[in-house]
């Protein structure tokens, strides 16, 4: 028994003596390593001779070594794995796309005040085509907010903003109590106290002696929980940061759909979220992303609920594994909470740097000086009532509740109307009307034919005039020519003498300004009217 005690303890020694030298070598090793750095172009690595993450630079035991692989899924092998990179908050800008994290040993450690993402990363969510076959490369990224996307993940505002949707839901109970005045009975008193020796006792129908009756009877109430809105708007960035830290969120280009049929419906959702998806919340913008074909489709799918962008909330994206947003709706949420702290104004109303209200600040000295002076003018100033009437008939109180208390009686602006000057000429009249008169003449032939189309038309007015008075008062000159058979020569003649009364009515247009006296001359306005000759 001895010598197998001794032998025992001699190879336990050995063993101690052998991990100590191990451990010692290990050290030494770890010591000569380079230190790690991170690429700009966002892949973490070790310069070491780690090829992937889990393997160990030579030398060096690796840590698979002590767990059977075989007996862990693969699922869980991540726990065990060796991280290229520690999670810093001074890291390089990263892209990181769902699913992408960072090493989860430092985000258990630091899980309410680092982002599963890491921070200075860039977000980019993938947009797939929702009717396409499961070989289509066709993808595009859409970058979304780090502050939206990228917080630390609580689950203690979760589990509050959780549980009051849940109790808001619930909503009133049905359970009802009565008190003891509300139950059916008699009111008279137990049995008489006097000399019995005993206590008082109420009626018989008191709480505790008649069944049911309680002292603080249940009655129907609001369940609802009472939580700040903010906090809610915080757990709703929280629950989509958890959503893109677990690859939970999809984005497609729209729900518009050919066919109506629940397979091809089923067959698209698989397309994106696989075959081992359990529940999924579809959301859409509104009417444009989304048409009635899709709304057949998905009616009859239990795990799969359409929602809005007003009807997405905290119980809904934790109830749904996988949420699938249109582009449409992913641009309206994000707008919808950038802009909820104006919308319920928590922003600063003070433009300071501390938010503060900016003290007044101090008058500057003679501000006042002329009123005063006139003030003084008037107090010492002979009275006149006529002048102090006429001063204050000039002013009447304000209507307006800010600005000045007392306003002149007559507004000289009153009547003042903003006219729009310009440095060229106005267009003619008829301009404005030229699409109805079909003229084909272009706007610079009408701007420079103006004087010429006006002369012209005034000689066939005065034409006009003066065929109507020759036709009334030469009718006997007329037909003495046409007697003596003149009358293609008088024709002639009276072309000329109307062209000649054209020349000199614009003569006369043109010199009745300098010479009004030879306005009205009867032989200069009608050559016509000469007589024939004597046979």
């Amino acid at each position: 028994m001895t010598c197998s005690g001794d032998f025992a303890e001699k190879g336990k020694n050995a063993d101690m003596h052998l991990e100590r030298v191990e451990r010692l070598e290990r050290q030494d090793q770890h010591e000569r390593w380079e230190p790690l750095y991170v690429d700009r172009t966002g892949s973490t690595t070790c310069e070491g001779d780690a090829d992937h993450v889990g393997e160990a630079p030579p030398g060096e035991e690796n840590t698979f070594e002590r767990v059977n692989i075989k007996e862990v899924p693969d699922e869980y092998k991540f726990i065990f794995e060796r991280p290229k990179h520690i999670a810093h908050v001074d890291d390089e800008p990263v892209v990181r796309r769902p699913g992408c994290i960072i090493d989860i040993k430092t985000l258990l450690r630091n899980n309410w005040t680092f982002p599963a993402v890491g921070f200075n990363s860039k977000l980019e969510i993938p947009v797939y085509k929702f009717e396409c076959s499961p070989d289509d490369e066709n993808i595009k990224y859409v970058s979304v907010p780090n502050d939206i996307f990228g917080l630390p993940i609580r689950p203690d505002i979760l589990h509050k903003c959780y549980y009051f949707y849940r109790t808001a839901l619930a909503g009133y109970t049905e359970r009802m109590q009565l008190y003891k005045w509300e139950w059916p009975g008699s009111t008279k008193k137990y049995r008489s106290q006097k000399k019995s020796g005993k206590a008082r006792m109420n009626w018989r129908k008191t709480c505790g002696r008649y069944l049911g009756v309680k002292n603080h009877p249940l009655r129907p109430f609001d369940q609802r929980t009472k939580i700040n809105r903010k906090l809610l708007w915080r757990g709703m960035k929280i629950i989509l940061s958890a959503k893109f830290a677990q690859d939970q969120i999809k984005v497609v280009d729209n729900f518009l759909i050919k066919s109506h049929k629940t397979k091809y419906a089923v067959k698209y959702l698989r397309n994106i979220l696989g075959n081992n998806c359990n529940s999924a919340l579809l959301v859409h913008e509104g009417k444009t992303d989304v048409n009635d074909n899709f709304f057949w489709a998905c009616a009859n799918i239990a795990s799969v609920k359409r929602e809005n962008v007003q009807g997405v909330n905290i119980y809904n994206l934790l109830k749904y594994r996988f949420v699938v947003f249109t582009y449409k709706a992913l641009q309206n949420l994000t707008y919808e909470l950038k802009t909820y702290p104006h919308k319920m104004k928590w922003l600063p109303t003070c433009a300071t740097p501390d938010s503060c209200a900016a003290p007044v600040p101090e008058k500057v000295k003679n501000w006042d000086i002329t009123w005063k002076e006139k003030k003084r003018r008037n107090n010492f100033a002979f009275f006149d009532k006529e002048a102090l009437k006429k001063n204050i008939e000039e002013w009447k109180w304000s209507s307006d509740l800010k600005g000045a208390l007392k306003v002149k009686k007559k507004d000289p602006y009153k009547n003042f109307i903003l006219t729009k000057f310009s440095c060229h000429e106005p267009l003619p009249e008829f301009v404005k009307y030229e699409y109805l008169f079909n003229v084909e003449d272009s706007l610079e032939g009408a701007h420079g034919d103006v004087a010429a189309d006006a002369a012209a038309d005034a000689g066939g007015i005065l034409e006009e005039m003066l065929k109507e008075d020759d036709e009334d008062d030469c009718l006997e000159g007329r037909s003495a020519l046409s007697a003596l058979g003149l009358g293609p020569a008088g024709n002639d003649r009276g072309e000329v003498g109307r062209e000649g009364a054209h020349d000199d009515a614009s003569d006369g247009d043109s010199d009745a300004d300098s010479d009004d006296s030879s306005y009205g001359d009867s032989d200069g306005e009608y050559p016509d009217e000469e007589l024939p000759p004597s046979a």
